[in-house]
């Protein structure tokens, strides 16, 4: 094999394994965000802490979702604990919430009730 063949080999092996290893620490990111702790804004809280607290009990997904930190997936995901376990008695019930850590339910606890 020529000298010019191989160098082109090895610049060829270096660039592929670099874009391998872009993509994996890529992928490695994306995969990691959704478990970075949650972060809400004082405006966001404000909004909520002028309202009475929220019945976690009879809230719709949609109420749910005026919470800080609370999306579309994790209060569908709430309504489905509920429907199946029963009512909310406290924090501990919404800890078993999947995607329900101490930060957001300490970041929710007060603007909801228990009833």
């Amino acid at each position: 094999m020529s000298d010019k063949g191989q160098k082109a080999r090895l610049w060829a092996a270096w660039v592929g394994t670099g874009l391998l290893a872009a993509g994996a620490l890529g992928w490695y990111a994306l995969d990691r965000r959704d478990m970075q702790p949650a972060t809400f804004s004082p405006a966001e809280s404000a909004v909520r802490q002028r309202q009475a607290p929220l019945n976690v009990n009879t809230a719709t997904a949609a109420e749910l979702e005026e919470l800080p930190g609370i999306g579309p997936a994790l209060a569908g995901r709430i309504l489905a604990w509920r429907e199946e376990h029963g009512p909310f008695s406290g924090p501990e019930d919404l800890l078993r919430v999947s995607g329900v850590g101490p930060a957001l339910c300490q970041a929710v606890g007060p603007f909801i009730r228990y009833e």
